[in-house]
């Protein structure tokens, strides 16, 4: 309410600015008009001879003081350049929509511009005045007196920054012309007195550039400054995360010698290595360093050593940093994180628990104890400090925490009333709806979950929302009008339209409606042409032997996009085995055995596609009559993970090698299991 107070007076007093600029202006205007209809023809007649006069007193004066005439002329360029300038940066102030697109030209330009010169005081500005109505008198030796070109520290020389070249690389970057606007940023940077050219030329270096690239500017123009300090911190960032480990020891060790104690938390954000061998580089680099008992660099270390194995001598190092920065949460965090690889749950969990404790109004050791808790089960305590957590600070993100353990210990009305006050922030406000769905969905409340899923409009959850309320909807044997929400999201969000499309023609195959659901896709297919899921979609509803060259086109095309996809390589292998010829099937084959070689720890493992490749194998070896080695590929998933596919290929071995014993064993469990009739397990026994 306070920001909204204050935002309004912020309007009206630039309301205020603009009306009397305005009326201003309006009696400048006519004022000109009156004086220019009246003085016309006298400044028309006069025309001629001032010029004819002009050009004789020019003729009759020395040429040392046609001289000074010239440098006065130059120092009154300089003033009115200057003067707009200043118009130009006092316009962005004044107007917030340029303002925003205009900030880092003010950044750059204000220290370069003296908004007050030091010629112009008080007695300047009266003897500025007083020239209007005066003739201007020159010193007597003015043509011996060296003209300031620079004025100040506005002029555009080849020593400092040009004004104009610093705005027209401010406007090349924006128009996307990125290598001339950069070029021209670093040219600047290296005249004198350009801290912050360099700042704003590196800042767009690191966005657009390779950090190699950022780390050679900030070198060159820390070498060319180097009584600028600040600049050996940006080299030994850039550094870092060039992982040039050699440059950045160097330039750490020469910042420890100004400052043991230096703040260097800012260097190490985001230059931590992902992979083991840059991380021991680094680590070496470290320990390396002449000693010192800087913090900032002895949680690195620690951390280093915990993720290399090292905890005991991590340990000491986080407790070394820990003595000058006691009250420091994530020194404490980091402890505690090592702690775990060295002591029971029970010895961490009393350290972080103490640590809370002494640290009262530290939110992120809340946080920390709180989700520790949950991770060992100890769910119960967990939202009782959560509840604590919650009273103490007020915060939105522990209240929406609260709430969802409320969820998961099945207090609802507590749940509900945590979310219901969230749903005031409009940060939080579709979070709030999506749990208040979830909440009411776990207490049967349909029609009150239906209600708050629909709000919900964050475009990166709106999805999750509408798939739960279709789920709700189909649960309470709506399809139509699941259908109907269907079509309202995609039309609200029509990034979401192939997501919409494929929701659809799911519901329209569970209705048996095959067709209806293919043409859908094929639409949609049109309209959204290189979205892969709707591809795949529509390739999976095909049939292999009436739409074989159209599926065959479709998944061709995929494993184009993506060739180690292993659900596009499974559903081109059942195709090509199913109505290939031999040469398909030996394509098919060595699809189905890269996709069984695929690691179990892999994000792409799917035990989906491992089992239909392992069908495809056993299959084949089916159709070769070696049935002992079908046996081999599907006795142990099928106990493991049992499928109607695997269990009729397997009853088919088993009658190969005329085992009556596990053919009516095997025939019993998978009527009982998949609730098939005994033709319909014929009738697959058939299609081997």
């Amino acid at each position: 309410m306070l920001f909204l107070q204050q935002f309004n007076e912020s309007k009206k007093v630039t309301k205020r600015v603009k009306t009397r600029f305005g009326e201003s202006q309006a009696r400048l205007r006519l004022t000109f008009k009156h004086t220019f209809s009246s003085d016309l023809k006298k400044a028309i007649s006069a025309k001629h001879s001032k010029l004819n006069s002009r050009a004789a007193s020019n003729r009759k004066l020395p040429k040392k003081e046609q001289l000074n005439q010239k440098k006065l002329l130059s120092l009154t360029r300089q003033r009115l350049l200057r003067l707009c300038i200043l118009l130009s940066l006092a316009s962005m102030a004044s107007h917030s929509a340029s303002a925003n697109a205009l900030d880092p030209i003010r950044r750059v330009l204000s220290p370069i511009i003296s908004i007050i010169d030091k010629k112009d005081t008080p007695d300047s500005m009266a003897q500025s005045t007083q020239s209007r109505s005066e003739p201007t008198t020159l010193p007597p030796n003015i043509g011996d007196q060296v003209v300031d070109e620079s004025h100040g520290r506005l002029s555009l020389t080849k020593h400092r920054p040009s004004l104009l070249n610093v705005m027209q690389a401010e406007f090349l970057i924006n128009r996307g012309e990125i290598d001339a606007g950069l070029q021209l940023y670093k040219q600047e940077a290296f005249k004198n007195e350009a801290t912050t050219v360099f700042e704003r030329a590196l800042e767009l270096s690191l966005l657009y550039e390779m950090p190699k690239e950022s780390l050679a500017f900030a070198v060159k123009w820390q070498q060319q400054n180097t009584e600028h300090v600040p600049a050996l911190f940006y080299v030994a960032h850039l550094a870092l995360k060039a992982h040039d480990y050699n440059l950045s020891g160097k330039v750490l060790s020469e910042i420890l010698e100004y400052d043991t104690q230096a703040d260097l938390s800012e260097i190490l954000i985001g230059i931590y290595p992902t992979n083991e061998s840059d991380q021991r580089l680094l680590l070496e680099t470290l320990l390396r360093l002449p000693k010192h008992d800087n913090p900032s660099l002895l949680v690195m270390q620690a951390g280093l050593m915990s993720q290399l194995g090292q905890p005991d001598i991590a340990l000491l190092s986080v407790n070394r940093a820990l003595k000058f920065k006691p009250d420091n949460a994530p020194f404490i965090v980091l402890k505690a994180d090592i702690l775990k690889q060295l002591q029971p749950d029970r010895q961490v969990l009393k350290f972080i628990s103490a640590e809370r404790k002494r640290l009262k109004s530290n939110k992120t050791l809340y946080l920390y104890e709180i989700r520790y808790r949950l991770e060992l089960g100890e769910t119960q305590e967990a939202h009782e400090l959560l509840l604590q957590a919650h009273d103490l600070f007020h915060d939105e993100e522990v209240t929406l925490l609260a709430a969802l353990v409320s969820i998961d210990i099945e207090a609802y009305s507590q749940a509900d009333d945590l979310l219901s006050a969230l749903a005031s922030s409009p940060a939080y406000i579709d979070q709030a709806y999506y749990y208040l769905g979830i909440s009411a969905e776990r207490q049967q409340k349909f029609d009150r979950a239906e209600r708050f899923l629909s709000k919900v409009m964050q475009e990166n959850l709106v999805l999750k929302a509408r798939q739960k309320l279709v789920s709700i909807q189909l649960l309470q044997g709506h399809p139509d009008k699941a259908l109907e929400t269907l079509r309202q999201f995609s039309d609200e969000f029509n990034v979401y339209g192939p997501e919409s499309a494929i929701l659809q023609a799911d519901i329209l195959r569970q209705q048996d409606k095959l067709t209806e659901a293919r043409n859908l896709l094929a639409e949609a297919n049109k309209r959204y042409p290189d979205d892969t899921k709707l591809m795949f979609a529509r390739a999976q509803l095909l049939d292999n032997e009436q739409d074989t060259a159209l599926k065959r086109r479709l998944l061709d095309r995929l494993l184009l996009i993506d060739p180690e996809n292993p659900d596009y390589m499974v559903a081109s292998a059942k195709l090509l085995f199913e109505v290939g010829n031999e040469q398909d099937v030996e394509q098919s084959l060595n699809l189905a055995q890269l996709v069984l070689g695929l690691p179990f720890d892999s994000p792409q493992f799917n035990q989906q596609n491992y089992l239909a490749a392992l069908n495809l194998l056993a299959a084949d070896a089916l159709s070769k009559e070696q049935y002992q080695q079908v046996i081999e590929y599907l006795e142990v998933p099928y106990d493991i993970s049992p499928t109607l596919d695997s269990g009729i290929i397997l009853l088919r071995a088993y009658q190969g090698l005329n085992q009556q014993d596990k053919v009516l064993d095997l025939f019993g469990d998978i009527q009982q299991r998949f609730a098939v009739g005994q033709q319909d397990i014929s009738d697959r026994l058939q299609s081997y």
